[in-house]
């Protein structure tokens, strides 16, 4: 009655990162990071610690500088990678 059609099943070779490809991806992660960094959270931040210390919510403020001072680390480390 019918036939039953296979279709030749193609061997999937493991796909290589060469090292220039990798070497782009870290440097794009690390150029996100920096720009996101320096230009969003730290302002952000600074300008909420700065907010928080004007209406005495000196816990808040604190919490933000903290904040501001490891996203501070971060970007360093990643502007200095670029």
């Amino acid at each position: 009655m019918g036939q039953v059609i296979t279709l030749p099943k193609q061997k999937r070779s493991k796909v290589e990162i060469t090292e220039d490809r990798r070497h782009a991806i870290v440097t794009g992660l690390c150029a996100l990071v920096f720009l996101l960094g320096f230009f969003i959270a730290g302002p952000a931040l600074a300008i909420y610690a700065f907010g928080f210390a004007t209406t005495s919510h000196l816990g808040s403020a604190a919490a933000c500088v903290g904040g501001l001072l490891v996203t501070w680390a971060i970007t360093r480390q990643a502007y200095k990678h670029i």
